[in-house]
């Protein structure tokens, strides 16, 4: 084998490791921004739907995050923040099927609503509303999903127990 021959093949080498390792850190990227998804996305998203608000920064409660209100007439509605989805998803699994108890194996919290509750998530938020507004509970449903935990509404196609 020739030193040009030896060179050629160094090459392609070079070649199909660099392709290699910039589709994977492609990828690698698209499927984290796919999880990402802010206060402010939500903030917005609730603009675009026409509603008119406030945003404040408020202690934790229920659950042991960072915590915002978004208020809006005599509505409101809790955002928690975590650092990743990964860590929003293991809280999210924490609280129970309607949306009234809160368990981490350390600390437990069980809290009497006056109101119907309900809880979303995307990305790194959930959000909690607590209230009775259909236009509420659809522009969420239609913003974040439907619901992983609280009170089932009719017109819930699971109107049935939450995994």
């Amino acid at each position: 084998m020739t030193a040009q021959t030896r060179v050629k093949i160094n090459n392609i080498k070079q070649f199909v490791l660099l392709t290699i390792f910039l589709t994977l850190g492609f990828v690698g990227c698209s499927s984290n921004r796919v999880n990402e998804y802010s206060v402010e996305q939500f903030t917005n998203d609730m603009r675009s739907k026409k509603y008119d608000f406030v945003l404040k920064d408020v202690e934790k409660d229920f659950l042991p995050t960072t915590r915002k209100r978004l208020i809006f007439g005599t509505e409101a509605i809790e955002i928690y923040i975590y650092k990743s989805s990964k860590s929003m998803e293991k809280d999210s699994k924490r609280i129970d099927s309607n949306g009234c108890g809160y368990s981490n194996g350390f600390k437990s919290v069980y809290v009497s609503w006056i109101y119907n509750v309900y809880f979303y998530k995307k990305g790194n938020i959930i959000v909690q509303y607590t209230g009775e507004n259909e236009k509420i509970i659809s522009d969420l449903r239609d913003i974040l999903g439907e619901q992983f935990a609280g009170h089932r509404t009719q017109n819930n196609e699971a109107n049935k127990p939450l995994e």
